[in-house]
């Protein structure tokens, strides 16, 4: 701790936008085991648990992409953003899981925004 009281180690999950969509990745992810929680329910109780983790993948995407249209160009985006925005191709597995097919095509459509805003900033640069 610095004499302010604040600790001089980032934090793990880095910082502001970063860290929103690095836990909305990762909680996005460990929805999964809410599906695989779901075989040991009663059968009544099996799709509250399906339209649960679909509304937390689908809200994770969902911040993802405001992230990405918050800031669409490289350059402009915080420290690893670029890098969790890619990786968001992941969510397409959670939603896949239970079929909830507008994830399932928007998942993979992130990476392909974020790839296509780099090479654009990289052709107007060039």
């Amino acid at each position: 701790m610095n004499p302010n009281g604040q600790s001089r180690t980032p934090s793990r999950l880095g910082e502001g936008p970063t860290a929103l969509a690095r836990l909305c990745l990762i909680v996005g992810m460990c929805s999964i085991f809410i599906v695989m929680l779901a075989s040991a329910v009663p059968e009544s109780a099996k799709d509250v648990m399906f339209w649960i983790q679909r509304s937390i993948v689908s809200a994770a995407i969902l911040i993802l992409l405001g992230l990405f249209f918050k800031y669409p160009l490289p350059s402009r985006r915080p420290q690893g953003l670029t890098e969790v925005l890619i990786f968001s191709t992941a969510l397409f597995l959670a939603t896949w899981v239970t079929g909830l097919w507008p994830g399932v095509y928007v998942a993979p459509l992130l990476p392909i925004l974020v790839i296509g805003s780099w090479l654009v900033e990289r052709l107007r640069r060039g």
